[in-house]
């Protein structure tokens, strides 16, 4: 699939929650949820994600295909770069949400967000490294993180019980965050 790429603005806001919430409910696993039916489960919500793409320091990156209905393109990916603010980390940019139509999913359009972030990073943030976190219960997603070249640093991180209310019917309760990153040549 040949993608587009371009920078969110807020009129994007509305549907990329859309695009990001119904991606992420579309996991048939139940590697993160307690049951594979996901309805009604939101990652993210209006609010969030028009601060997110009005943050100056954070870069919302759209992966976009035309419409055959209409001039307009629609909109098949998203992930968000940033430069992290870490002294312990010089040139290290970081890489989160990662989300992916379902409509277009399995089609090459994740790996080829990921190959514009990181060219992204490299190019407009001078970063040198990029490295994210995953869900360690996540193997199939790991694994496909290794294929992209990154590998896992040895550092964990707890998830964020606290920022979903009502968890315990819904998220397993033992997640947590594995750190992954990659060298960008």
């Amino acid at each position: 699939m040949a993608l587009s790429f371009r920078l969110a603005t807020p009129a994007d806001a509305l549907h990329l929650t859309s695009l990001i919430n119904t991606s992420f409910r579309n996991d048939p696993t139940t590697d993160v949820f307690l049951s594979p039916s996901h309805e009604g489960i939101d990652v993210t919500s209006l609010p969030e994600m028009e601060a997110i793409i009005s943050d100056p320091s954070k870069t919302t990156i759209l992966a976009t295909v035309p419409n055959p209905s209409d001039a307009a393109e629609k909109m098949v990916g998203h992930c968000s770069v940033r430069l992290l603010d870490d002294k312990n980390k010089p040139s290290m940019a970081w890489f989160g949400m990662l989300a992916v139509d379902i409509s277009s999913q399995g089609q090459g359009v994740g790996s080829q967000l990921l190959k514009y972030a990181e060219w992204y990073a490299r190019t407009e943030l001078k970063a040198t490294r990029m490295e994210f976190d995953v869900v360690w219960t996540r193997k199939g997603l790991i694994d496909w993180y290794k294929s992209m070249g990154y590998s896992e640093t040895g550092e964990t991180r707890a998830f964020p019980y606290d920022r979903h209310a009502g968890w315990e019917s819904v998220l397993r309760g033992d997640l947590g965050f594995l750190l992954m990153e990659k060298e960008l040549v």
